[in-house]
């Protein structure tokens, strides 16, 4: 099968898992801010926030190289698996303890309504369950990636959504208070957990019985460590804004703010899927260039093995980068339309049209910085990362501490565009830079 039949069959599987997800999450917040309206919804926003947090710590990117191990050694493919899906279960229980300590110390005003009141702490100690499950999960997207099979994944999610807004409707219907519609998230991601771990047993026959072995544990926690700080610097960029709101304004503008963003990040799974299916093709044309050229020849032919391989991916990248502008133009034009009908779920919700528009003109960074991304961690370029992707976590924070005081959710939509239009800039030159390098070589 072609290279460019798997990529286009998974990402083909992932859009229209995303269109099904997309649907469910869609309806899920609009029954959560037709039902509560801006306060309480504002409260959903700050609990999910929080913990989504914990979600990509738990990641940690892993999974990346887990993948680069089972590349080279095929064979020991349940082996690595099960050490992964171990280690990350330790993981996921020491984060969740974190949350919901770090929960029980986050200030509240209850006179200017500002931070995180005692319902969303008790949101937040419920959801937390939530991050073992997500380490469950994410475990099991390894071996969907790594055998170009996410219609498996694509299948859990879209189980534990429907549950999830299943379970919410019945629980709107009975007129239960917000913090117990956050069980219809637990359930969910149960559900979604379960699945998953179905999908991988049936699909590769793996028995989850091996031994743990607690060296090859610390040798991924230190290999993984630049490429982890990278997901940690990129998800507190993605939720710094909400925390920050939640501290500085009151908890209605969290509201405005968080469905306008919710929305807005729905698309932006689209290039995560799209790069998900390409980045085993790079290993592998990366692997596949190291055997080619032997053991005795390697230190001989390295550089011109590496431009071959590396030619190869820059194609990969160009193809991503033109399919994924389209796609983002498009985006664009869809949002900010459309973005008037936010009206509909209720009339306070008009408020958030705005940012909603500002958010969607930044849709080409977003849709395109994963694209140079992981073809630099495909190039072993975590290290660069993690510093690019420090400084612009910095830049984002100060830029939101000094203008979302004064000027609020506006603030917090313009930033983020700007943040990510300075990443994208970033990650461009690290790429043209890197591609001079082997043409020199």
């Amino acid at each position: 099968m072609k290279a460019s039949y798997k990529i286009a069959s998974n990402t083909i599987y992932q859009i229209i898992g995303k269109i099904v997800n997309a649907a469910i999450t869609f309806f899920i917040t609009l029954i959560l801010a037709r039902s509560f309206g801006i306060r309480q919804f504002g409260q959903y926003i700050q609990i999910t926030s929080y913990v989504a947090i914990f979600y990509l710590l738990v990641d940690f990117g892993f999974n990346a190289i887990f993948l680069q191990k089972i590349q080279k050694q095929p064979t020991k493919e349940n082996f690595y698996f099960q050490n992964l899906l171990s280690l990350r279960v330790f993981f996921a229980l020491f984060l969740t303890l974190v949350a919901v300590l770090l929960a029980v110390i986050l200030p509240y005003n209850p006179l200017s309504g500002q931070g995180f009141s005692n319902i969303v702490k008790v949101g937040i100690f419920i959801v937390s369950i939530t991050i073992l499950m997500q380490a469950v999960f994410v475990s099991c997207n390894l071996i969907f990636q790594r055998n170009l099979r996410y219609d498996k994944s694509v299948w859990a999610t879209i189980g534990g959504n429907a549950i999830s807004l299943a379970v919410l409707v019945l629980l709107i219907r009975l007129g239960t208070a917000l913090l117990w519609t956050m069980f219809s998230l637990v359930i969910g991601y149960i559900v979604t957990a379960f699945l998953a771990l179905r999908g991988v047993e049936i699909f590769r026959r793996i028995k989850y019985e091996t031994e743990i072995d607690f060296s090859l544990w610390k040798r991924m926690i230190v290999e993984t460590l630049p490429l982890g700080i990278i997901f940690l610097f990129n998800l507190i960029y993605f939720r710094v804004d909400a925390l920050i709101l939640s501290l500085f304004r009151t908890t209605e503008e969290v509201g405005i703010y968080g469905l306008a963003y919710k929305i807005f990040e729905t698309p932006l799974v689209l290039p995560i899927f799209l790069m998900n299916a390409v980045y085993p093709i790079m290993l592998s044309s990366k692997f596949k260039v190291s055997r080619q050229s032997g053991i005795h020849d390697v230190a001989i032919s390295h550089s011109s093995k590496a431009s071959s391989g590396q030619s190869s991916n820059l194609r990969i990248v160009r193809k991503s980068f033109f399919v994924l502008s389209f796609l983002s133009f498009i985006f664009i034009i869809l949002f900010f339309f459309l973005s008037p009908l936010l009206s509909y779920i209720k009339p306070e919700f008009e408020q958030s049209i705005l940012p909603l528009r500002i958010l969607s003109l930044s849709f080409p960074f977003f849709f395109l910085t994963p694209v140079f991304m992981w073809f630099l961690i495909a190039c072993g370029k975590q290290k660069l990362l993690a510093i690019v992707y420090g400084a612009s976590l910095a830049l984002n924070i100060l830029l939101n501490l000094v203008f979302i005081p004064k000027y609020g959710y506006i603030a917090s939509a313009v930033i983020t565009g700007i943040g990510e239009g300075v990443l994208f800039i970033i990650l461009i030159l690290s790429t043209w830079n890197y591609y001079k390098d082997i043409e020199l070589d």
